[in-house]
């Protein structure tokens, strides 16, 4: 078995870090590693079999990683992950404050929101 397959096939997850004494000691450790300030706000980790080796803030993007380890996948993740909760956030807020679903798409070449009829073929 080559280090690729070891690699790939190592047990890794993504979560939202608590504010717990662990998670704060291991992003300190992660901030220090990377040369960057701790992380502020709701955080996302990716780590590998237990160990973080990279985080994200949901609310800034701001994101900092391991550079002693291979990380580019998990930053990949981590920022393709971070932006699906801040689209749903923005959705959530954005149905709560004007009570209703979001406006369909249109048409191509048709304004938005309006109601656009299609005639049959014969």
């Amino acid at each position: 078995m080559t280090s690729n397959e070891t690699q790939i096939n190592s047990a890794m997850t993504i979560r939202r870090l608590d504010v717990g004494d662990s998670d704060r000691a291991a992003l300190a450790r992660l901030a220090g590693l990377d040369s960057r300030q701790e992380l502020e706000g709701p955080v996302l980790g990716a780590e590998v079999e237990g160990r973080l080796l990279a985080a994200i803030s949901i609310e800034s993007g701001e994101l900092i990683a391991d550079p002693f380890s291979r990380t580019s996948e998990l930053r990949a993740l981590l920022k393709l992950r971070a932006s699906q909760l801040q689209e749903r956030r923005v959705e959530r807020r954005g149905s709560r404050v004007f009570g209703r679903r979001s406006p369909r798409p249109a048409l191509g070449g048709s304004p938005a929101g309006h109601l656009v009829t299609l005639q049959r073929g014969l």
